[in-house]
Order: C-alpha cells, then structure tokens, then sequence
C-alpha cells in the first residue's frame, strides 16, 4: 500500500519537529552549533506540531481528490499562521515551508493522475 499525500505529509513534520527536538536538547547540553538557538528551535519544533494537528484534523478519506481539496484548504490558514509570525522568521519559515510542500504534494499528485490517464 502506498503512503497517502497527508501520510507523507505528517512523516515529514513529525521528524521536523523530532529533529528540532533533538537540536534544542543537544544545543542545551553542549556547545553552540551554526543555526536557530535551543529555545527557537524549541518553537519551530510547536510549530511543525502545529502543522500536523491540522493535517491530522483533516477528515479521513479514501479519495484522493477530495484529500487534496482538504490538503488544498490549509494553505490560506498556514499562510495567516506564517504572516502571525512576521515578527519570528524562524516559525514563519516552518508555516511558508508547510504550505509549499504542500503545494508541491499537490502538484505532484496531479502530475500522476495525468500520467496514469
């Protein structure tokens, strides 16, 4: 069975904010490292688990184009998310990158339909 568009899409910013954990705690038990502090990377980590509690409140379906119309009607509310944060360019980063890859899954998704008709 192939993985669902939101399937890989909560894969990958479960193990963006797994990574962004990591990060923190190792900046806090060590050295400085190049890139966001523990406590940015503490909030990117919250807001790629932002991301995925919306990807999980999508409603479940077996058709793929009603999931991305669902996947589809993120991408303004990441963008509100991303435009909140002008003040942190680090966790508006996380939303502008979210509602991207979204759009790329998306696009993705179409490009194969296509192919297979």
């Amino acid at each position: 069975m192939s993985v669902t568009p939101v399937q890989y899409l909560l894969d990958r910013f479960q193990g963006d904010a797994d990574a962004l954990r990591a990060r923190s705690a190792a900046l806090r038990s060590g050295g400085p490292q190049p890139g966001p502090d523990a406590d940015t990377s503490q909030r990117m980590a919250t807001a790629c688990d932002d991301v995925c509690a919306m990807l999980r409140a999508l409603p479940a379906s077996d058709d793929v184009t009603a999931m991305l119309d669902a996947l589809d009607a993120l991408v303004p509310l990441l963008e509100q998310r991303a435009n909140a944060a002008t003040k942190s360019p680090p966790l508006r980063a996380v939303y502008v990158g979210a509602a991207t890859r979204i759009r790329e899954v998306i696009a993705a998704e179409h490009d194969a339909s296509d192919k297979l008709e």
